[in-house]
C-alpha cells in the first residue's frame, strides 16, 4: 500500500510519496512504479466557498483529475474508486438511492458530479463512493464535523448550530478503511452511498457532542439553514440510503455516539 499526497501528509501508516496530481505524466510514472492492484482517489477541493470563488481550479481538480486517473487505470487494468459527496444531490428529498438522479446546487457539487462521470466514463473497472458528514477523529488542519461542532464550544456563551440540514453521517476511520471496498464489488461503473445509520441535523449533532463530552446542552441554540449566506450553501436535506453499499460491500458503520469521543480536542492536533 502506498499513499500519494500533494500538500498535506497522509495519516501515519503506509509509506507516502509526494506527487503533483495535476501532472498526468507524473501520475502515470507513479502507477507504473507502484504497480497497485487498485487506486482510491480522495484528492479534492472540498471547501464550497473556495470552489465558488475559484471555479476553474475546482473544475480541474474535482472534475478533470478523476477522469485522468480513470483513463490511466483503465490502460493498466487497475480498479479505481473515486470518492465523491452526497452534495451531488439538491437536498429537496431524503432517502436517496444510488440510482436517483443527481441535481447539485453549487460549484462544489457540480464539479464533483462531473468528476464522477469522468471517472466512470472509461467504463469498468471503476466505482464511485459518495460520502456524507464526517464524524470522529480526523486528520490534518480541518476538523471533522464533531471535532469542529458547536458542542465542543459549549463552555462559553450561546453557540448557534444549524437546524435545517439533515445529513447522513459517517465515521471517517470506517470510511477510510472501507473506501476501497467498492473495488471488490461485483458491479462496477456505479456509485455507492457510504452513509451512516442515523439521520441528524447539525443542531442535534451539536447537542450529542455536548452531551458526550459532559458540556451544557443549553448553550447550543438552533439556527436555520435558510439563514446561511452564500450561493453554494449546503442543501436543507441531504440523506442518502446506502442500499447497494450494504448489500454488496457489507457497509455497517458504527453509531454516532461511539465516534464522538474519538475526535481530537482541537483540529490539527
Amino acid at each position: 500500500m502506498l499513499a500519494a499526497h500533494r500538500h498535506t501528509l497522509p495519516p501515519p501508516g503506509p509509506p507516502s510519496v509526494l506527487v503533483e496530481l495535476t501532472d498526468d505524466a507524473a501520475l502515470a510514472r507513479l502507477l507504473d512504479s507502484a504497480r497497485p492492484e487498485a487506486v482510491v482517489h480522495a484528492a479534492a477541493i472540498g471547501q464550497a466557498n473556495r470552489c465558488q470563488e475559484r471555479p476553474e481550479e475546482a473544475h480541474h481538480v474535482n472534475a478533470v483529475l478523476p477522469g485522468t486517473l480513470g483513463r490511466l487505470c483503465r490502460e493498466r487494468g487497475l480498479r479505481l474508486v473515486a470518492l465523491s459527496t452526497d452534495l451531488v444531490f439538491g437536498g429537496d428529498r431524503a432517502f436517496l438511492r444510488e440510482d436517483d438522479p443527481p441535481a447539485p446546487l453549487g460549484v462544489y457539487g457540480r464539479t464533483k458530479l462531473a468528476g464522477e462521470d469522468a471517472a466512470l466514463a472509461p467504463a469498468p473497472p471503476a466505482a464511485v463512493a459518495r460520502v456524507a458528514l464526517t464524524l470522529g477523529r480526523g486528520h490534518g488542519a480541518r476538523g471533522t464535523s464533531t471535532e469542529s461542532s458547536p458542542g465542543r464550544s459549549a463552555r462559553g456563551g450561546p453557540v448557534p448550530a444549524l437546524h435545517g440540514r439533515v445529513p447522513h453521517a459517517r465515521r471517517p476511520r470506517v470510511a477510510g478503511r472501507r473506501a476501497g471496498a467498492p473495488s471488490r464489488a461485483r458491479r462496477l461503473g456505479v456509485a455507492f452511498h457510504l452513509g451512516g445509520p442515523e439521520r441528524i441535523s447539525r443542531h442535534e449533532l451539536g447537542l450529542r457532542v455536548a452531551r458526550a463530552l459532559g458540556l451544557p446542552e443549553s448553550r447550543i441554540t438552533a439556527g436555520l439553514q435558510s439563514d446561511t449566506a452564500g450561493p453554494d450553501r449546503a442543501p436543507p436535506t441531504c440523506r442518502s440510503t446506502p442500499r447497494a453499499a450494504r448489500r454488496e460491500l457489507g457497509w455497517t458503520p458504527r453509531p454516532i455516539d461511539e465516534a464522538i469521543r474519538e475526535g481530537r480536542p482541537e483540529p490539527g492536533g
